[in-house]
């Protein structure tokens, strides 16, 4: 029969728990990096689906609006440039498991398809001016499709800024001891962030 001292004991104690506090830390922060990585492709198909509805709207106001035939046409040629192109990949990470293959193909598509992406906030910022505003505003239809298309912008913003933000948080989270030894990520990529203009702002900047 094994005895053990109470210093024996204590100490398989203290072991038991540091292994429980570590264990559960470690689940803790597998779940989150789980939950992160798929916040991260909510987000991607969240803002695919907003830039093709926005194209869609810029389509509908230069139809409709009292638009320079100029702008006009420099708007419609942008919008559908963008909806021709009917992609929905923004990142070549393969976040959304496609193969090594398959992203070194969607690279130039990629990059395209977001060069596309900035040339029509570009087309909005520079065509959409105030002047033009209190023009189009001033018909019920235009005025419609204009608060229509300045809330998709608006989310457009929003949600390409909070998959960055995610982006950076898991980033973070895989730069840590922990994360590196234990293998918590898996075999899932570095996330990228979506990076395009859509800065739809008078007078904007850009990115």
């Amino acid at each position: 029969m094994i005895h053990l001292t109470p210093f024996v004991i204590t100490i398989v104690l203290l072991a038991l728990v540091a292994a429980s506090v570590v264990a559960a830390i470690a689940v803790s922060r597998a779940r989150r990096l789980d939950r992160l990585h798929q916040r991260i492709l909510a987000s991607r198909d969240a803002l695919s689906r907003l830039l093709v509805r926005r194209a869609s709207e810029v389509e509908l106001l230069a139809h409709t609006a009292a638009l320079d035939p100029a702008v006009g046409a420099t708007l419609l040629d942008a919008a559908r440039a963008y909806i021709r192109d009917g992609g929905d990949q923004l990142t070549t990470d393969g976040l959304d498991r496609r193969t090594p293959g398959q992203r070194q193909a969607d690279q130039v598509e990629v990059s395209a398809r977001l060069e596309r992406a900035s040339a029509l906030s570009r087309a909005i910022r520079d065509g959409l001016s105030s002047a033009v505003r209190s023009r189009v505003a001033a018909d019920p239809e235009g005025a419609a499709r204009l608060e229509a298309l300045d809330a998709t912008c608006y989310r457009i913003e929003l949600t390409r800024n909070v998959h960055n933000v995610d982006v950076a948080g898991v980033r973070t989270l895989r730069s840590t001891r922990m994360v590196k030894l234990l293998r918590l990520a898996g075999h899932a990529p570095i996330p990228e962030p979506i990076d395009f203009d859509d800065d739809t702002r008078t007078g904007g900047r850009g990115y």
